[in-house]
């Protein structure tokens, strides 16, 4: 996308605030005609006031002066206001449709999207888009106006001395387009580091527990520093460039001051083209007039290079299509009631040479338990997040009570399905505002009651602000357990008709691992849920156990069918529970466990956990 288009598009922004725009041009152009205006004032004082020694005109000229003083005050204000107040409605809307736009990205996008990128973006380069805004354009119009309107008035006045006043500017703008064009790529290139800075800093502080556990501080803080070092080089670079523009813009102006004394005089002193001593002084202020604007060009250069290339970088994200939308006139599904069928699915990642999903057939009803369990890779996490349509299948069809998940409307479609997650990120917020995240309107009773379904209510009333306290960024306050039960109240709030468990008690203890069970269910009965499990002891009640390998699906049925099958699934229940319910089956022949109904044993009600364990091991151990 060329410069040209990137400005025009960035133009774009400005048209919902034609008028504020229109004041300050209006401002701008009043100051500079303010201005331009002052020089002929002290040209009259010198050729009618000095030389007639009329001293009313002299009066009448300095109030004059005083007045356009304070009449270019006001318009100087009233330009910088107007100009600076939408330059900020123009960053707010920039930012807000970046944002969108991250939003409603789908999850291969994110999957493959730096964090660190997303934020420099949405922030430093919409900043820079703000500046252009604000002072760029602004004074890229104060910048011209002044320029042409002197010139113009030197020309029209003594066409000779305003050859001699402005020859020496030739070079300037020469000059000035070198700086432009040199400019560009090397702010593009700072904008670059500090994106990767964003990154640097962004992955380091989400993976602070690994760096430290390897103790690799040094290595980390040396990267870092590499490339702040690179960054301060390339930053010192563009303002060397700037740099050597400004003393050659002053000496540019000093010259032509010079050659306008000089000719000035010779040309007064001989009569030459009508020039006086009063037009002499107003020609060296006119010079000293574009002094300012003519040195102030290279920054206003400097601010539109920077402008267009933080607004590439933004359009970048902004042209990036979104892949899962609705389609026209999506249907409507306030209430289903969870039947959910996949028919022949298969899934290509849009990176992947090989299918993440082959040739999937399933269906599970309201009420019934559906496990997947294979290996890291099989496809496990990829099927469940097709239900929702985080991605969308590439062939095949995925119905919700028999109507394709792509034609339903995605609020509807993603409200009625509820999340549970091997890590559940918590907000930065109070566990009220974290349980009733998918239903901000929720009452208090509401909240209450699924934090007591959740088995979370004790141990929140025991927090000092209670339901108000503060939980730090992604719920670091709060232990594995609490998480993944204030999890479990956030998903019971909503009322999913569909349950996506993925691995959500793998990382507890066993105590804590009981809780979590007994909230699930109480958020089970009654919906289609879908269980990822490592530990068998989690699924083995599933209505469906599906075995996942390589994105197929190798062994289907229930535990027990399973088992006769001498499959994968056996082999993994041989390595894990095999030797626990051998040992458990002796202890409820003592009398220690009762049988369950679904197969598995509880304690007897006067042994604790801590017990439990206890005898386990010493029975194991003989």
């Amino acid at each position: 996308m060329s410069s040209f288009i990137v400005w025009k598009r960035m133009m774009g922004y400005l048209r919902p605030y034609w008028k504020w725009a229109l004041v300050a041009a209006v401002a701008t152009v009043a100051s500079s005609g303010l201005s331009i205006a002052i020089p002929s004032i002290l040209r009259g004082v010198i050729d009618v006031g000095v030389q007639s020694s009329d001293s009313s005109y002299m009066l009448s000229a300095g109030l004059l002066v005083i007045g356009l003083g304070v009449l270019r005050g006001i318009v100087g204000f009233a330009f910088r206001y107007f100009g600076e107040t939408m330059s900020h409605y123009i960053a707010f809307d920039i930012r807000n449709d970046v944002y969108d736009k991250v939003q409603n990205q789908s999850f291969s996008y994110h999957d493959t999207a730096q964090t660190g990128t997303l934020i420099t973006r949405a922030i430093s380069d919409v900043s820079e888009m703000q500046r252009y805004f604000a002072f760029g354009m602004i004074d890229a119009i104060n910048t011209t106006l002044m320029v042409v309107g002197v010139t113009l008035i030197m020309v029209v006045t003594s066409p000779v001395l305003a050859i001699i006043a402005l020859l020496p500017l030739i070079p300037l703008a020469y000059f000035s387009r070198s700086f432009a064009g040199s400019v560009d790529p090397m702010w593009k290139k700072i904008m670059d580091r500090l994106q990767t800075l964003g990154n640097r800093i962004q992955e380091t502080a989400l993976g602070a527990e690994v760096v430290r556990a390897f103790a690799r501080e040094p290595h980390e803080i040396q990267k870092f520093a590499d490339d702040n070092e690179q960054l301060f080089h390339e930053q010192i670079a563009l303002m060397l460039r700037w740099g050597a523009y400004i003393p050659l813009s002053t000496f540019i102006i000093a010259f032509s001051t010079a050659l306008v004394l000089f000719f000035g005089g010779l040309m007064e002193s001989t009569g030459f083209g009508g020039v006086t001593v009063g037009l002499v002084v107003a020609f060296n202020a006119y010079v000293l007039l574009m002094a300012a604007p003519i040195r102030f060009l290279g920054f206003v250069i400097l601010l539109v290079s920077q402008g267009i290339s933080s607004a590439r970088r933004v359009f970048e994200i902004l042209d990036t299509p979104e892949k899962i939308t609705n389609q026209a006139n999506p249907r409507r599904l306030s209430e289903m009631q969870g039947i959910v069928r996949f028919d022949d699915v298969t899934f290509l990642h849009d990176s992947a040479d090989v299918s993440s999903l082959q040739n999937i057939n399933l269906e599970a009803r309201p009420g019934q338990v559906v496990a997947l369990l294979g290996p890291t890779g099989s496809g496990k996490s990829t099927l469940v997040n097709l239900i929702p349509r985080f991605y969308d299948i590439s062939a095949g069809a995925i119905t919700i009570d028999g109507i394709d998940v792509r034609e339903i409307d995605l609020h509807d479609l993603r409200r009625q399905i509820g999340f549970v997650l091997q890590h559940s990120l918590l907000f930065s917020a109070s566990v009220r505002e974290n349980i009733a995240y998918g239903k901000p309107d929720a009452t208090e009773a509401e909240i209450i009651a699924a934090s007591k379904a959740a088995n979370a209510h004790d141990f929140v009333l025991e927090f000092p602000e209670g339901y108000d306290t503060l939980i730090g960024e992604r719920g670091v306050t709060l232990s594995g357990g609490q998480r993944q039960r204030i999890a479990i109240a956030r998903a019971l709030l909503i009322n999913p008709r569909i349950l996506i468990l993925d691995d959500s008690t793998s990382s507890v203890d066993t105590q804590t691992e009981a809780r979590i069970r007994e909230a699930l269910s109480t958020l089970m009965e009654g919906r289609t849920t879908f269980i990822i499990a490592q530990r068998l002891n989690s699924i083995q009640t599933a209505d469906q156990i599906l075995v996942l390998k390589d994105g197929a699906i190798i062994e289907r049925g229930k535990h027990d069918e399973l088992l006769a099958l001498n499959g994968y699934y056996a082999e993994i229940y041989r390595l894990q529970l095999e030797d626990q319910e051998r040992v458990r089956r002796e202890l409820a022949s003592i009398g220690l466990l009762a049988p369950k109904h679904s197969g598995s044993y509880d304690r007897a009600d006067k042994h604790s956990t801590d017990e439990y364990q206890t005898v386990l091991k010493d029975l194991r151990g003989s």
